[in-house]
């Protein structure tokens, strides 16, 4: 009955001693889980604390853009009339008083939003009654105020510069790509054989017009498609022109004027010397006595001239 009874407690304290085994390990557990959520919500806060403070930054750095831009056109302005400077003055010391109290938001680090907004808008305002009382003296003074670049050059004038500047710059650019076309032949050709041509300057033999010239090498040229346009004049002066044998128009580069040519062809370009026959004429068309004048264009451009005789 003893030894029943001594069973019996040894029993309970294994018992008692695994629920104390079990609650430890829950506690180990929870206790993990816990520093592990506090250890990431620390985390989240650090990083949203960092993208605080490069949002920050970035608008301390606008507003301050924004202020130097101000003062600069302010700058621009100066010089013209004395009422004028005057009214700069003040404006540009009211602009130096907000960068001041911008400074402090530099050290600090920080800038809220609605602190940001509110310096735009008052640096908005500033600038639409600088605009308004500009105005207002132009009407009273009967004049005309000019914003001027730092080298005190009157900025629309300088627009129109620099737009002839990149237009002219554009036009060099096209010609410096140019092929001419040089060692230009023109003649009548007809056919013998079997693909086989005869050249003649017969004008009653010829049965097509050829015209045969080189290009050089020009690494200012890009390699692929060029095309060349040829322009013929007949013995009495008008261009040859037969829509459906592939004449057309095109605009001249320099002028911009409307110009007719009897034909085109298309070659490819490798940047290396080249040998280019065109042809003019189809069976059963006749020529007439006379010199005849070749022009050839590439780009709206004139790259050569030659005349020739069929007798």
């Amino acid at each position: 009955m003893s030894d029943q009874i001594d069973n019996q407690n040894q029993e309970k304290k294994s018992d008692n001693r695994t629920k104390l085994l079990i609650i430890i390990i829950v506690l180990l557990v929870a206790g993990n889980i816990y520093l592990y959520w506090k250890l990431n919500q620390k985390q989240d806060v650090v990083e949203i604390m960092v993208q605080q403070s490069n949002m920050d930054s970035v608008k301390i750095a606008d507003l301050d853009l924004k202020y130097n831009s101000a003062i600069n056109d302010i700058e621009g302005l100066r010089g013209q009339n004395a009422s004028l400077d005057s009214l700069l003055n003040i404006k540009e010391n009211e602009i130096k008083s907000m960068k001041a109290a911008l400074d402090a938001s530099k050290k600090a680090g920080k800038l809220k939003d609605s602190e940001y907004l509110a310096k735009l808008n008052d640096l908005q305002k500033l600038i639409t009654d600088l605009k308004g009382q500009i105005t207002q003296l132009e009407a009273e003074k009967n004049i005309l105020i000019i914003q001027k670049d730092s080298l005190g050059r009157n900025l629309d004038q300088q627009v129109v510069v620099n737009t002839k500047l990149k237009s002219e710059n554009t036009v060099l650019s096209v010609k410096a790509g140019l092929l001419k076309a040089m060692n230009i032949v023109g003649s009548g050709v007809r056919g013998k054989g079997k693909g086989k041509e005869v050249v003649t300057d017969n004008a009653k033999k010829a049965e097509r017009l050829k015209v045969c010239f080189d290009v050089d090498e020009n690494k200012n040229a890009d390699q692929g498609s060029k095309t060349f346009l040829l322009k013929l004049t007949a013995p009495n002066g008008s261009v040859i022109n037969v829509q459906s044998m592939g004449s057309g128009k095109f605009e001249m580069g320099d002028t911009h004027e409307e110009t007719i040519y009897t034909t085109k062809q298309t070659i490819t370009y490798n940047q290396k010397p080249q040998n280019i026959c065109i042809y003019w004429g189809a069976n059963g068309s006749t020529f007439e006595k006379g010199k005849y004048s070749i022009e050839l264009f590439q780009d709206g451009y004139s790259v050569g001239k030659k005349d020739f005789t069929l007798k």
